[in-house]
């Protein structure tokens, strides 16, 4: 299915649970930040932050060079250091996202394809090594007994995968919305999703695909939002679809989304923004949740180029790659 059909269907189908223009009045804030963080207390640097998590007011993030995970209070000083790289049982290979449950960590290690657990205070409590190989490369979620991860194998089939931890079960149900690009790896980077859990529903946010996705627990399609009337989605989305390189390369994908977070009753999407064809800044859109859809309510404009983020009550953390720091920004009172 063409991308272009696949959003047709979208907007006319009666599971389209906003449309492109904005039912309420949308708020723009600018931020500034506050604080910035580019040492570590050894005088060591970040190298690249791939995932960044609030958990009980602490910020945890990863760093893929430096294959650890760092627990930061909320004024960025560094409480902990978990993990390293190496050979063990509890060393990692290559790690980028992981989710917090239940005061543990887990942990997907990309190239060991399994998945490593460890306490809020750096304790190794043991590895989950599947039947099948899981890569974990893009944001996933949990509950008690099941993960939930986006996977493609190049063909427009199911895009993300339920993996039962009970070893009784069946382990693997596959399910989602895919979209044919053309090329087996043009469609498995492109339907590339994060996976959000939100009131027993799972909210999927393709990386090159403007549109959020809802599903129940089962992995049946409860709605789809089209967020392609968004300015800076059409603009990002129209540069990456005619960019005549990635177009005609079949090494080369595109993506529109940077990151997605879900804090309390909202989902947070970042975008990269450009200015006269040069990468300027980042901007992050946020949608209400709460009445079972996905509605646009606000946008924030950072001052710099954030890669990576997360965001609490009072502030958002983001990474900058130019200066390999992390950044505080305020949130509006």
């Amino acid at each position: 299915m063409k991308l272009n059909l696949y959003l047709a269907i979208i907007a006319l189908s009666g599971l389209t649970a906003c449309s492109q223009a904005p039912k309420t009045q949308i708020e723009y804030v600018e931020l500034f930040s506050d604080k910035t963080m580019q040492q570590l207390s050894d005088s060591s640097f970040f190298n690249h932050v791939a995932c960044i998590s609030e958990y009980e007011g602490d910020i945890y993030m990863s760093d893929q060079k430096r294959c650890q995970i760092f627990r930061l209070d909320s004024n960025l000083n560094l409480l902990r250091t978990i993990g390293m790289e190496g050979h063990g049982p509890q060393d990692f290979g290559y790690i980028e996202n992981f989710v917090i449950h239940q005061d543990t960590i887990f942990v997907g290690d990309v190239t060991k394809m399994r998945i490593l657990r460890f306490s809020t205070d750096g304790q190794f409590c043991g590895a989950e090594n599947p039947d099948e190989k899981i890569p974990l490369n893009y944001r996933f979620t949990m509950d008690d007994n099941h993960i939930y991860y986006t996977r493609n194998e190049g063909i427009p089939d199911k895009s993300m995968v339920d993996y039962c931890r009970d070893s009784t079960a069946n382990k693997l149900r596959r399910f989602g919305q895919a979209t044919d690009f053309g090329h087996p790896h043009k469609t498995k980077r492109q339907n590339a999703r994060h996976v959000h859990l939100y009131n027993n529903t799972l909210i999927a946010v393709p990386t090159s695909i403007p549109v959020i996705e809802i599903y129940d627990l089962k992995g049946n399609t409860l709605r789809s939002a089209d967020i392609s009337g968004i300015p800076i989605v059409k603009d990002m989305y129209y540069k990456m679809t005619n960019d005549r390189r990635i177009a005609e390369s079949p090494n080369m994908a595109y993506q529109i989304f940077l990151d997605s977070y879900v804090y309390r009753d909202r989902l947070y999407i970042l975008s990269s923004v450009y200015n006269n064809e040069r990468l300027d800044h980042s901007s992050l859109l946020e949608f209400d949740l709460s009445n079972g859809g996905a509605e646009w309510v606000r946008q924030y404009d950072f001052p710099d180029f954030v890669q990576r983020f997360c965001i609490t009550d009072d502030y958002i953390y983001g990474f900058v790659p130019q200066s390999s720091s992390i950044k505080r920004y305020p949130l509006p009172a």
